[in-house]
This record gives C-alpha cells, sequence and structure tokens, in this order.
C-alpha cells in the first residue's frame, strides 16, 4: 500500500500488526476462562485499538483530504484508554478479593447488599450502594462523552482549516475529557499504592499496577497536554505538510501515547500468563511432594 504521510503508514501498520497480536494472546485468555473475568475488558481495548489503528493506516494513505479517519482514530483511542483506566480499577479489586477476601474499592453484589441492609440512614444506603469504582466509572462516562463528542463534532465540516469556532470548542471538549481521564489514571495509581502499603497487600495484580504507571500516567499527561501544544496536536494545521504528516509530530504521537498505552496493556495481560505459570509450578512441586510422602510410606511398610 502506498501512503501519502509515509512515516504515518508506517508507525500505524506496526502497531496495527502488535496490537493483533496483543488482541490474539487477550482473546486466548477469555477462552481459556470465560467472559466473566477481569480480562474481558483487555479483550475490548484490544478491539478498540486494532480498528483505531486500521483507521490511522487509512488516513495515511488517503491522506488530509479524508480527515474523517483521522477523527475515528482519535475517537477509537480514547475509547481505548477509557478501557485501560477501568482494568486498572478492576485489577486493584480482584487482588483485595485475592488477598483478604473483600474489596472496598468493588464490592460485589452479596457484599452491597448486606451492607445496604446494614445501613441505618439514607446516606447510608447510598453509599452502600454506589461503590469506589462505580462512583469513578459513572464519573468516566461523561468524560468520555466529552472526549468523543469533540472529536466527532468536526466529522460533518467539509474544511476542517475554516472551522475555527468548531476546533476550538472541540479542543475544550476534548480536553476536559482528558484532564477527567487523567485525574482517575492518578487516583487509580494511588489506590495500588495504598493497598500494597496501607493494606499490605502483596499480589501480582499490585506489581503490574506498579510496573504500568509511568507508563499510563504518561499517557494521560500526553492526552491534555497534546490538545494544547501544537506540535502534539493532531487539529493543529502546521502538522501536516506536502509529504503529510510531520515526522515530529508523529514521534510525539507514537512515543507518548500508543507506547505507553501498548506497553501498559502488555503488562496488564502478562499478569495472566505468569500468574498461570506460577500456579503450573505450585502444582507439580505439590505433586512431586505428594510422591515423595508416597514412596516414604510405601518404603516404611516394607520395612
Amino acid at each position: 500500500m502506498a501512503f501519502k504521510s509515509v512515516h504515518s503508514g508506517i508507525a500505524a501498520s506496526v502497531y496495527l500488526c502488535l496490537y493483533v497480536i496483543y488482541l490474539c494472546f487477550s482473546i486466548n485468555i477469555v477462552r481459556r476462562e470465560g467472559l466473566k473475568t477481569i480480562y474481558t475488558s483487555l479483550v475490548v481495548y484490544g478491539v478498540f485499538r486494532v480498528s483505531g489503528q486500521m483507521c490511522g493506516v487509512v488516513f495515511a494513505a488517503l491522506g488530509f483530504n479524508h480527515w474523517h479517519w483521522l477523527i475515528a482514530y482519535l475517537v477509537l483511542n480514547a475509547e481505548g484508554y477509557f478501557v485501560l483506566i477501568i482494568t486498572s480499577y478492576h485489577l486493584i479489586a480482584n487482588a483485595q478479593y485475592q488477598v483478604v477476601g473483600y474489596s472496598w474499592i468493588r464490592p460485589n453484589k452479596e457484599d452491597i447488599k448486606i451492607k445496604q441492609q446494614a445501613a441505618t440512614s439514607f446516606l447510608g444506603k447510598i453509599r452502600a450502594k454506589y461503590s469506589l469504582a462505580r462512583v469513578f466509572h459513572l464519573i468516566l462516562i461523561p468524560a468520555n462523552a466529552l472526549v468523543i463528542s469533540g472529536g466527532i463534532m468536526l466529522a460533518g465540516a467539509d474544511d476542517l482549516a475554516s472551522e475555527n469556532s468548531s476546533v476550538q470548542l472541540s479542543r475544550r471538549l476534548r480536553v476536559s475529557g482528558q484532564s477527567i481521564f487523567l485525574f482517575q489514571t492518578i487516583v487509580a495509581v494511588s489506590l495500588g499504592f495504598w493497598c500494597f502499603f496501607g493494606e499490605n497487600i502483596r499480589h501480582i495484580n499490585i506489581y503490574g499496577i506498579f510496573i504500568a504507571s509511568p507508563f499510563i500516567l504518561t499517557r494521560g499527561t500526553f492526552g491534555v497536554m497534546s490538545i494544547y501544544l501544537d506540535k502534539m496536536d493532531y487539529f493543529e494545521m502546521s502538522n501536516y505538510n506536502e509529504n503529510g504528516i510531520s515526522s515530529t509530530f508523529i514521534a510525539f504521537e507514537y512515543t507518548l501515547a500508543t507506547t505507553m498505552e501498548f506497553i501498559t496493556a502488555v503488562v496488564y495481560i502478562s499478569i495472566y500468563y505468569i500468574s498461570k505459570k506460577r500456579q503450573n509450578r505450585r502444582a507439580e512441586q505439590d505433586e512431586e511432594e505428594w510422591h515423595v510422602e508416597e514412596k516414604g510410606k510405601m518404603d516404611s511398610n516394607y520395612s
């Protein structure tokens, strides 16, 4: 395929391949464990990112005159980041369940019912019904809507360069949504540290949050900065030249956004495979110990 924007096309194609591989690994987890797991969200993330990268490839091939593909790219990638933040909360809550058998971040239905029955006031019942994870999810929904609205409101324009008022409104909507995304990311990482140091929870999910935190925080920071800094803004016309998208802009986009998300997603999905490997190794050790004990019993019987 010949790209009008060669650098953008190459970068989009490389990450399209990487995200397809990632999606295959995430689907394999759901195939093994079923849909009702925390890893289903990582499959959804993979679907959004693969779709987004496909739009990026098409945009690089067709050029800026077909910038509607750019809008689709931005919206789908924002959806992917949204899912990645939610997954962070799920991983932390799952770690609490695995270690202490309860999560105040995301209590299950039985725990919520018990708390509601024990509540003696209306405010207490509201607190029991709306867990921290649920509140954050409800906040993320309008943030997500702001980011999407900021992108798709330009889709009906005939000339992006002439739609200055629409671009400015789009910028305000997107920065509002991205700021909430960044705030929620900071909260998620902070909860991971609190669980580790404050609640003494030692679990691979928490370690995964620690490892991924600099990458997902960088992604969130870039989401806000890219709207204000011209060198990072997709809607800044100076980032486009006769060769397509400038190489400087592509370096910012794929280093600070796409790569940061990809590393975070790989860390999260690696949690499953590392956990399974540990479980298999532990099962093998238990089996070996059982055989040793049985052999010892047989030897004692013969003696």
